[in-house]
């Protein structure tokens, strides 16, 4: 039997199982055999398809661009501490240097905070997503041992077949010169064809889908570093950006 992906490889035991369960004689399940395996490590990497396609990772980074934008470009003016406003601005009404900018600080902080509340319903978003990638991960680990448990089972039922079973039954078919038994044979062979075919397509739904497993942890580490990012911003360069304008506010 082989045993090209030791890292998931299945148990003897699950190997046995399967290997005792083969019914060479039913086409009908042969025809079917492996398909359960199959058939979740495709659903798995749809939802996992899904999940991608359904997650808009770039509106959070452009409005985590943006925010930092706005806070790199909002610089306190160069007003003396406790420099009036000039007489003529007064004169006709007209605010102050530090004035105005205080009026703008006061529309940028609605459109930060704006921008805040919706980053931390993309970090919810993307907690959750973490979370069910560590589940769709583990789901998709066990059916992909399923799958080889299968392969091997079926690598040793046909080193049965071509080494022990076929020899055998032509052997005798021929000394017996017996029609019934030439038949058997032709039947035989063509059940071993048909797990061979088998045996084929779950080779190659495995080799599709191994690169199921990595691409789930790539996009999962993706989602990581973008909460991560969304944290030092709102841990760290918000409130130090604030800090620095009341620091201003309070010298002026």
């Amino acid at each position: 039997p082989e045993t090209e992906f030791t890292s998931i490889a299945p148990s003897p035991e699950q190997i046995d199982a399967i290997y005792e369960g083969i019914d060479i004689t039913d086409s009908r399940s042969i025809m079917s055999f492996g398909s359960e395996a199959q058939n979740q490590l495709t659903q798995t990497s749809e939802s996992m398809l899904e999940n991608v396609r359904a997650k808009d990772v770039g509106e959070a980074g452009d409005m985590l661009n943006q925010m930092v934008a706005k806070l790199k470009g909002f610089e306190v003016p160069d007003v003396k501490p406790g420099q009036p406003t000039p007489w003529w601005r007064r004169l006709f009404g007209l605010k102050g240097k530090f004035d105005m900018f205080l009026d703008d600080y006061a529309s940028l902080r609605d459109q930060i905070e704006e921008i805040a509340d919706g980053l931390e319903r993309h970090k919810g978003a993307l907690q959750t997503d973490i979370i069910s990638l560590d589940r769709l991960y583990e789901a998709n680990l066990d059916y992909f041992r399923l799958l080889n448990a299968h392969i091997e089972a079926a690598a040793r039922k046909m080193h049965q077949l071509d080494e022990q079973d076929i020899p055998a039954l032509k052997a005798k078919s021929e000394e017996a010169d017996d029609l019934a038994l030439t038949q058997n044979l032709r039947d035989l062979q063509n059940a071993r064809d048909e797990m061979d075919r088998r045996l084929h397509d779950l080779r190659l739904t495995r080799q599709v889908t191994m690169q199921t497993l990595p691409s789930i942890r790539l996009v999962q580490e993706n989602d990581k570093a973008l909460v991560n990012k969304i944290d030092s911003v709102m841990t760290n360069t918000l409130p130090l950006w604030k800090q620095q304008l009341a620091v201003a506010v309070t010298i002026h």
